[in-house]
C-alpha cells in the first residue's frame, strides 16, 4: 500500500473549501457598480440642471414682459433672485444672464434690437431669430441664459464644464414697447449694467 501525500489532502481541502467566494466577486464587481451608481447620479444632476435652467429662462421672459418700464436696478434684482429661483443649483457665478428688446421697425417687420443688457458674457443671438413674433413698432423681449454646470463627480475625473444655453421669447402685456431707463431705445445698444 502507498503511503497517503499529506501535502494532496490539505490541497483537495483547498478546492472545496467555499468560504469567502462571495467576498471575491463582490471585490470584483464593486467597481463596476459603484461607476455605474456615479453615473447615474451624474445624469440625474445633469438633467435637473437642464430643467431649472429651462425653466428659469421662461420664469424670467415672463416677467419682464409684465412691466411697462424697467431700470436697470429691475434687472439686477432679476437676475439676483436667480439663487432662489435656481435652486438648488448653485448660481454664483455661474449664470450669463442677456436680456433684450427687439423691435419691429418696418412693414416687412424687419427685427432689430433697441436695448440689451447682460450680466456676465453676452449670449450670441441673430435678431432676425424673432421675426414674424410682433407687428410693426412692437417688441419682444429675448432672454438668453448660459448656466456653466460643474459637478463634484465630473471634476473629480477630470471631466470639464457643461454650459447649458437657453433662450425665451415673450411679448410685452401691457405696452407695445418696454422701455429701459425712461427710453423706448438706445440704438441697440448692449451693456452690462447689473449682476456685476
Amino acid at each position: 500500500m502507498r503511503p497517503l501525500n499529506p501535502l494532496r489532502f490539505r490541497l483537495s481541502g483547498f478546492f472545496k473549501d467555499r468560504r469567502g467566494i462571495a467576498a471575491t466577486e463582490f471585490a470584483l464587481i464593486a467597481p463596476a457598480l459603484t461607476f455605474l451608481v456615479m453615473g447615474v447620479l451624474e445624469m440625474s444632476m445633469r438633467f435637473r440642471a437642464n430643467e431649472e435652467a429651462t425653466r428659469y429662462v421662461h420664469q424670467v421672459a415672463d416677467l419682464i414682459s409684465r412691466e411697462d418700464a424697467l431700470t436697470d436696478a429691475d434687472l439686477e434684482s432679476v437676475y439676483d433672485a436667480s439663487i432662489y429661483m435656481m435652486k438648488p443649483l448653485d448660481t454664483t457665478e455661474n449664470l450669463d444672464l442677456d436680456i433684450a428688446s427687439v423691435m419691429f421697425k418696418t412693414n416687412a417687420a424687419t427685427p432689430t434690437i433697441v436695448w440689451r443688457r447682460t450680466a456676465g458674457a453676452a449670449i450670441p443671438f441673430n435678431a432676425a431669430e424673432a421675426a414674424g413674433m410682433g407687428a410693426m413698432d412692437e417688441t419682444v423681449i429675448r432672454i438668453g441664459i448660459r448656466y456653466k454646470y460643474k459637478s463634484v463627480l465630473t471634476t473629480l475625473f477630470g471631466g470639464s464644464e457643461l454650459n447649458i444655453e437657453r433662450s425665451a421669447f415673450s411679448r410685452p402685456r401691457e405696452e407695445r414697447v418696454i422701455k429701459i431707463d425712461g427710453l423706448s431705445e438706445d440704438n441697440g445698444g448692449t451693456a452690462r449694467v447689473f449682476g456685476s
